[in-house]
């Protein structure tokens, strides 16, 4: 069977040129899942996983491997003080951010590895904001990664992909209880963030299916070959 691919993402490739592919399957898969958790009332989050071999690599995923969703040690104490210095956001809504359990990281990453793969980039959803790449989201950003995927659910039914290339030192790491900030879920604007596009592989039908459940509306995707 012949492979075609398509633009998933949301931001125009004349502006996003740099590319990060993954099969059209994986991410109907990721949709379903993290519209399972978002149903349930909980944020969804995860690692994208690649071939160390794949000349691709870092852009190409293979896999995704989700944390659980109710082991979020966001508002565990030390975590909740500083996730409320971000602003009022955050203090409202007690679902925005996530921290992966340290045991289940270890995990995650042995089981990755042994699987003979590599975690290439985080990826994560936001439930009521679009598909942005936040300025709480630039300061949680793993600087050992290239990328970083946003899934925004905002609109029921109409998901929203939009990968985003970063780069940052690692003294740009963290986020503390006496930041003091407001307004820290809107759009990070320094230079070290790029809108990237998404390109799905796989079969037309599947392919097809998945371009028909995401926004902007279908139209507005173009199916690049086959």
């Amino acid at each position: 069977m012949k492979e075609s691919w398509a633009v998933a993402s949301a931001e125009s490739p004349q502006v996003a040129r740099q590319v990060v592919t993954m099969p059209s399957k994986l991410c109907q898969s990721m949709l379903r899942r993290a519209d399972e958790l978002h149903n349930r009332g909980l944020k969804a989050f995860g690692v994208l996983t690649g071939h160390p071999s794949d000349h691709a690599t870092p852009y190409s995923a293979v896999d995704a491997v989700f944390f659980d969703a109710s082991n979020n040690r966001r508002n565990d104490p030390h975590y909740r003080s500083a996730f409320r210095a971000q602003g009022n956001y955050f203090r409202e809504y007690e679902d925005a951010g996530f921290v992966a359990d340290p045991r289940e990281l270890l995990q995650v990453w042995r089981t990755v590895e042994r699987a003979g793969q590599e975690v290439i980039a985080p990826f994560h959803i936001h439930r009521r904001q679009p598909a942005n790449f936040s300025m709480i989201d630039y300061r949680l950003h793993n600087p050992a990664f290239a990328w970083h995927l946003i899934v925004s659910l905002s609109e029921p039914g109409r998901p929203v992909l939009q990968p985003f290339s970063v780069k940052k030192s690692d003294s740009e790491f963290g986020i503390n209880a006496d930041d003091d900030l407001e307004h820290s879920e809107q759009s990070y604007d320094g230079p070290e963030v790029r809108p990237m596009t998404l390109v799905v592989r796989g079969g037309e039908s599947s392919i097809r299916q998945l371009i028909g459940t995401l926004s902007p509306p279908p139209e507005s995707k173009l199916l690049l070959g086959a």
